[in-house]
Formats: structure tokens, sequence, C-alpha cells
């Protein structure tokens, strides 16, 4: 309950828009970390209706919101989904109504955030960038408003797929726990040998750190993988549902397996676990895989026996072009 307490979850919007479409059944998907404050939630918006409504929850996975549990709404024919945790990704257009409700972090420190920040400022020209996730949107553009020892710039979301651009700015401070969005940021810019420096700082404890040594661990291993995918005749080629599947890249990597003379399969998974590779690879059937889905899956399985590559470094391979390796995509 605490825990649930510290994020607004904007139950007073969310009835709001149930009432205004005479929304009868939802759907409702959350992020992993949320799933505990679910049942808090629907009791929360049913006390605030005035009437009933069919409320169901998604255990399907909800890694971003390029996985919208469209099919499952459909089954049960749902009015609105209620998606927690993200915001709409960029690329793909839902086909059911969706509603998506950030989940921001309401007990942060603001004063500690802009102590912080305004640590790096060198002068009044220093242009210091700040980049977020969704549970942080609000603190972030308040503390940029904020300071007044440099230049703030707010550049906004860091989505897995899309990586916030850093130009105009001297340092770019990515606001969010753990460290998959400030990982992805610091690879972005490295990849493409850009001099922007990135710090990450984590909003539930304050910690401000560089994250140079992990991204240049990362690229190691990534060009480790895809030499040991130089010689792979059978491929197979993992696609997903939803936002991951992404048909055009799809596309264009079949028609350069096909070109090359290798030899690929198709596997369509809406969730990617390590155990479906193993039995899949049991009987030695591939040389290499490459996952279309989510780049960042193949970060999961860099201990695989097997080189497990992104979009991207499977053409680098496939052209023979690893040296001139960018991004993962």
């Amino acid at each position: 309950m605490e825990f649930c307490n510290e994020f607004d979850f904007e139950i007073e919007k969310i009835v709001k828009v149930i009432k205004t479409n005479d929304v009868r059944k939802v759907y409702i998907q959350s992020s992993e970390g949320f799933q505990r404050c679910l049942k808090l939630v629907i009791d929360r918006i049913r006390n605030l209706l005035d009437r009933e409504i069919e409320i169901f929850i998604s255990a399907n996975p909800s890694y971003g919101s390029c996985l919208v549990d469209e099919f499952g709404a459909k089954d049960i024919n749902a009015d609105l989904i209620i998606h927690f945790g993200h915001y709409p990704y960029p690329s793909y257009r839902y086909s059911t109504k969706t509603l998506f409700i950030p989940v921001e972090y309401i007990q942060v420190n603001d004063v500690k955030l802009l102590e912080a920040i305004e640590n790096l400022c060198q002068d009044h020209f220093h242009r210091i960038c700040l980049a977020t996730t969704s549970q942080h949107i609000s603190i972030a553009k308040s503390v940029c408003n904020n300071i007044k020892k440099c230049k703030c710039i707010y550049k906004g979301i860091v989505l897995g797929c899309y990586p916030v651009v850093s130009e105009g700015c001297d340092k770019l401070i990515v606001i969010s726990g753990g460290k998959f969005h400030c990982i992805v940021q610091s690879l972005f810019e490295y990849s493409y040998g850009r001099q922007t420096k990135i710090l990450c700082l984590d909003p539930y404890n304050y910690n401000l750190w560089d994250p140079a040594k992990d991204v240049k661990k990362i690229l190691r291993v990534r060009m480790w993988k895809m030499h040991q995918a130089i010689d792979a005749k059978n491929w197979l080629i993992i696609d997903g549902f939803y936002g991951q599947h992404r048909e055009k890249l799809l596309s264009q990597l079949a028609e350069v397996f096909k070109v090359r003379n290798r030899y690929f399969t198709v596997v369509k998974a809406l969730k990617l676990d390590r155990d479906f590779l193993i039995n899949i690879e049991a009987n030695k059937n591939f040389d290499a895989i490459v996952i279309v889905s989510c780049p960042y899956l193949a970060f999961d399985f860099a201990d695989f026996d097997k080189p497990v590559l992104t979009v991207g470094e499977a053409f680098a391979v496939l052209n023979n072009d690893i040296n001139r390796y960018i991004y993962p995509w």
C-alpha cells in the first residue's frame, strides 16, 4: 500500500474517461512493477463510479507501450484499454482505444535533484539537458525550469527504441531509476561518436553515476557476437507482435539473406525467454539468431552459446561491414 501511494495513478482522469465515453468493459495492463497496485487502483475506480463496469487485467508482457495487449482486449470485447507505466509508442497505431497513464512518482525531493544538477553547472553559458522516463516527467520539467546557475533544456522521454537527440547539450542528464534508460541513451551517443557527456541521476536515491564503463563493455560484447556470426549459414529470425512486429525490417532482412544465400526460419514470439531458445536450438539447428522484435532482447542473451544479434548487427555481418557498425537496430 505504501509503495502504491508514492505514485499517481490518475484515478479521477480514468473515471472521467470512462464516464465520458460510456465505457462498459475495461482491460487493464500494467508494467510489472505496478501490478501489485492494481487491486487498489480498481477499488478506487469503482468507488468513484456511479454504475457497475466490467474490469479485466492482462497478464501478458508489458515491457513498453510497444506491447499494448490488443488481442486480449479484442477477446473480451473491451471498450477501453488502460495502460499503466508508459507513454504511447510513436511508431505504432493502436486498434483499440487506449488510455496511457504514466504513473508519475510523487515523493521525489526536488531540492536534492536541483542541487545535484546545479553542481554540474560550469558557468551561465553551460548547457545541461534533462531527459527522463514516464514516471518523472513533471519533476524533470520543474527542476529544469528552476536551474539558475546554467542553461537547462528539457529533451523529453528516453524510450528503448527512441533515445533523445542531444544536439545543443554540453551534458545530458538522464533522470531514471535503474540502469536501462540511461545506458540506452549513452549507447546511442557512443555508437554515433557524439561528444555529449551522459550522466545518470536516480530520483529514488539521488545517486549520480557515469554509464561509460557499462556501455563500453556492452559494445565490446556486441562486436564479438558479430564476429561469431560471420560464417553463419542457418539463421533463426525472431519477430514480435503489436509494436514489436517490425514488418519492414523483417522484409529487408529476408531479402539480404536471400541475396547472400543464407537460410532462415521466422518465429513469432510475444515473450522471448531462454528456455525457448534452448529448446529450439537443442539439435543445433541454427548458426545464429537475430531478434527483430526488440533490439535490447539480444543483450539479454550475451552468454548464449550461439550469437544472438540485433537487426543492425545482422545487417553489418551480412554486408561484411562490421567495422562500420553504428547502432544495434
